[in-house]
């Protein structure tokens, strides 16, 4: 039986998050011994952790002498202290460490990297559009990291194109799609029935700046101005919320944009969509987009590196520009023409035929 350790800064809700809970879930545990390490245990997904993990977390949130000693690495990159508080946690030898996440997990598991026989680190975005902020004091840091393990998996081409464009690390390098369970996805979709009685436009994801809600707001701004009665409703929680309903209020869209907060199954609304919409500014693989696909529904996303390698470059959705005038048209093609979205929804189901859990897993498998 092999003993594998994943390192994940928490279980916020990213689209990363939910690809480490999915993935966990579907692990043959009579084959492996998962252990967890969280950096900072807090987020939504952490009572979807199986059963079968070990979790060992870092930074407790209400512990305030590791949330100061965590403040002190990032103001000074005292990598020694940090050092020694993942030392101290994990002292046993695995047969793989997988750091799941670019940044701090990946920073993190650099020193424990002799911990293992077999080191693996996941890059979940696109990292020469969206660097890393923060983690690291410098790109050579961060580039002697991705160095130190046996292989770098990405979850989109284009991602890994992109990271060979900002570093030039002579390692196997692999592509692995995040596991998607249509299943589930199609089950919990049925739980639960949302009425609406306005063609809807829906968004799912964190509330951050990357995710470029702003300027879908000033989009909703100019379908209103234009007289059309359309409802755009967001789903998720994050640190631009005041930002954006600030943004709201001054754009007079408290009828048309509804904000409705992180849910825990936001299938229910997204298959009651007539629309999904990603105006994000950097994706490595969205992974609502795949959900969308599972459910049938017709996408429209700005070109970031995920969204055009799943729309395989618009032939399975609307892909736009990076600007409101484009998401606007993109939106309105499929707004204004009814057999058009019909035909997305289709291709939207075949897309998500590429999503197959055991292939999945077989290659997973094989990485460590």
């Amino acid at each position: 039986m092999k003993d594998i350790l994943f390192i994940m800064d928490s279980l916020a809700g990213g689209g990363a998050e939910k690809a480490l809970v999915e993935l966990l879930k579907n692990f043959d545990y009579t084959r492996y011994r998962i252990s967890l390490c969280i950096l900072f245990y807090q987020g939504i997904y952490l009572s979807d952790i199986p059963a079968n993990v070990k979790v060992i977390p870092l930074y407790i949130r209400n512990n305030s002498f590791r949330r100061k000693s965590f403040r002190y690495y990032r103001k000074y990159h005292n990598s020694w202290l940090m050092s020694f508080q993942i030392r101290r946690k994990i002292q046993q030898h695995y047969d793989t460490i997988i750091s799941f996440m670019e940044g701090w997990p990946l920073l993190f598991h650099s020193f424990v990297i002799n911990r293992a026989d077999r080191n693996v680190t996941w890059v979940h975005c696109d990292l020469l559009n969206n660097p890393t902020s923060g983690c690291f004091n410098s790109l050579n840091q961060e580039k002697k990291c991705y160095e130190s393990v046996d292989c770098i998996t990405f979850v989109s081409n284009t991602a890994k194109e992109n990271f060979d464009k900002l570093y030039r690390v002579d390692i196997p390098k692999e592509c692995l799609y995040n596991v998607v369970d249509a299943k589930v996805i199609k089950e919990k979709a049925a739980k639960n029935i949302i009425s609406r009685n306005v063609f809807t436009i829906t968004s799912v994801g964190s509330l951050y700046k990357v995710k470029g809600y702003d300027r879908l707001l000033r989009v909703a701004k100019m379908f209103k101005n234009n007289g059309y009665s359309l409802s755009f409703q967001i789903l998720g929680s994050g640190q631009e919320l005041d930002n954006l309903l600030a943004l709201r209020n001054e754009l007079d869209l408290d009828e048309e944009v509804l904000f409705l907060g992180f849910e825990e199954n936001p299938y229910p609304y997204l298959k009651q969509s007539d629309i999904f919409i990603s105006t994000s500014l950097s994706e490595g693989l969205p992974y609502v987009i795949c959900e969308a696909f599972v459910l049938g529904i017709p996408v429209v996303a700005t070109e970031t590196a995920g969204a055009i390698e799943l729309l395989d470059n618009g032939k399975y959705g609307i892909l736009t520009e990076q600007n409101e005038l484009a998401i606007y048209e993109g939106l309105k093609r499929l707004i204004d023409n009814e057999e058009l979205r019909e035909e997305y929804r289709l291709k939207s189901l075949i897309r998500a035929e590429i999503f197959d859990i055991d292939e999945t897993m077989k290659s997973v498998y094989k990485l460590i």
